[in-house]
């Protein structure tokens, strides 16, 4: 039996969309400019991009520090930053525009992180319980409301006020996977859309990040698929992995025919430290998560545990039962 919500109209209304965007905005862009690096990884992000900016074919096929190979992510964060540097040279200094990329893919991914929730609160099996003589919300109005709350959720993550400002590959790859979930989502009533937009966000995160993610993300599209039966199809495999291959190998590919020996090393180097990140002793990484993780996802793991177990019944999307629960598992913001 999975739970019932009690929620009136009322208690639906949504945040004025100009206000939900103007939160976004100023999340954003404040403090992203008109500062130094923060850290090593801010500084060298942005040392990599004006390399690239200033340098040759060689230096956007194979990212470089000044001469020194950076082979823990994709180049696709580091073409923007350096697109951006050649695109507002003549206006803006190369620090600031190495960073509008970077508010310009968090604003994005926070719109796929609101679609997406939007699209599964508008979802017949999830709205709240109908009352005798009406006063329930329209689906419309309960989507904007789960929307809302959970992009909240999202911008009250503390792992994101420093990383979502930084001039890294990561913001990218963050980019890529809330892509993804939209595109998963999507593809419940819209196979086809959905399989793509899931491909070319695979295809984004391949080109931005490493081959172990890539692999984690096509185990957990397997793991959803077997758990939720509305989000198999055969589109993924028809559509929406040819997408993801094509853009994936495109990179190599270029490098390969470009410069064959350097290339070659290169994309060893680039497989190994994928693998060797997630190669020490299991004792030395379960601490390294059980230390970090529930700081930088907090506030969203604890609500993620808590509606876990309040819709642990909504996977099979059973009919409603007769009886609705006494508690309501709905953050109402």
């Amino acid at each position: 039996m999975r739970p019932v919500v009690r929620l009136t109209a009322s208690a639906t209304s949504a945040l004025p969309r100009w206000l939900l965007l103007t939160i976004c905005i100023v999340y954003a862009f404040f403090g992203l400019f008109g500062r130094d690096p923060w850290k090593n990884e801010d500084a060298a992000g942005f040392g990599v991009m004006w390399t690239m900016a200033n340098g040759s074919a060689h230096d956007w096929l194979l990212p470089n520090l000044v001469g020194k190979y950076m082979t823990e992510d994709g180049p696709l964060g580091y073409w923007l930053g350096a697109g951006a540097i050649r695109a507002l040279a003549p206006w803006v200094d190369a620090s600031n525009a190495s960073r509008v990329f970077t508010g310009l893919l968090f604003c994005a991914a926070c719109a796929f992180v609101w679609y997406a929730a939007y699209l599964l609160g508008r979802r017949a099996e999830v709205q709240p319980f109908k009352y005798a003589f009406g006063g329930e919300p329209e689906p419309r109005d309960y989507g904007r409301t789960l929307a809302d709350g959970a992009l909240l959720i999202l911008l009250a993550c503390f792992g994101l006020a420093e990383r979502g400002h930084e001039t890294t590959p990561q913001l990218a790859q963050f980019f890529g996977i809330a892509m993804l979930v939209y595109g998963l989502v999507r593809m419940i009533d819209k196979p086809i859309q959905g399989a793509l937009i899931w491909g070319l966000a695979l295809g984004f995160v391949a080109l931005a990040s490493s081959p172990v993610l890539v692999g984690a993300l096509l185990l957990g599209t397997l793991a959803m698929a077997l758990i939720v039966r509305e989000a198999r199809s055969r589109w993924l495999l028809l559509a929406g992995l040819p997408v993801a291959l094509v853009l994936s190998v495109a990179w190599p590919i270029a490098a390969i025919a470009a410069f064959p020996d350097d290339a070659v090393w290169y994309l060893n180097q680039w497989v190994h430290v994928s693998l060797s990140s997630f190669a020490g002793p299991p004792g030395s990484v379960a601490a390294y998560a059980l230390k970090n993780l529930p700081l930088f996802t907090w506030p969203a793991w604890p609500l993620a545990l808590w509606a876990w177990f309040s819709w642990s019944g909504l996977g099979g999307a059973p009919p409603r039962p007769r009886h609705h629960s006494r508690f309501s598992p709905v953050f109402v913001l």
